[in-house]
């Protein structure tokens, strides 16, 4: 049996388009289960080590956010919709946009006026140590 070589060459050229379109419909397509974040969490409390965010693939459909903790070295998976997911993700971007590390998204900073006393209250606290202390 002799194969033309015509033949062979159509025979080829469908395979490669056959194969070409089932790689791209397979791309395009979200396979549930993939994500490597099952559960998440709204956040996390200490020091922050490391940030991974992973944007939405084929294999997963949202946004991964994983951080490091310092003290334990444990990872943690991060809901993106709260409130602290939604802030790494936006200094993640800004990160990445800017071509900064993204360790500057990892040292968080304190809200000014909060846990702040005035310095009147700071004084009558002072005074009431002082008088119990000479009371006794």
């Amino acid at each position: 049996m002799k194969l033309c070589p015509r033949a062979v060459r159509q025979l080829a050229f469908l395979s490669l388009c056959f194969v070409l379109i089932t790689v791209r419909e397979s791309n395009s397509t979200f396979v549930p289960g993939r994500c490597l974040c099952p559960h998440t969490q709204p956040g996390v409390r200490g020091q922050l080590k490391a940030l991974i965010v992973y944007p939405q693939s084929p294999s997963c459909d949202r946004v991964t956010v994983i951080v490091t903790l310092k003290s334990t070295n444990d990872a943690v998976c991060l809901n993106p919709e709260a409130p602290m997911g939604k802030q790494l993700i936006h200094c993640w971007k800004r990160a990445q946009k800017l071509g900064r590390a993204v360790t500057l998204c990892l040292k968080r900073r304190r809200r000014r006026g909060r846990g702040r006393q005035r310095p009147e209250q700071r004084s009558r606290g002072l005074n009431r140590k002082a008088s119990s202390s000479n009371s006794q």
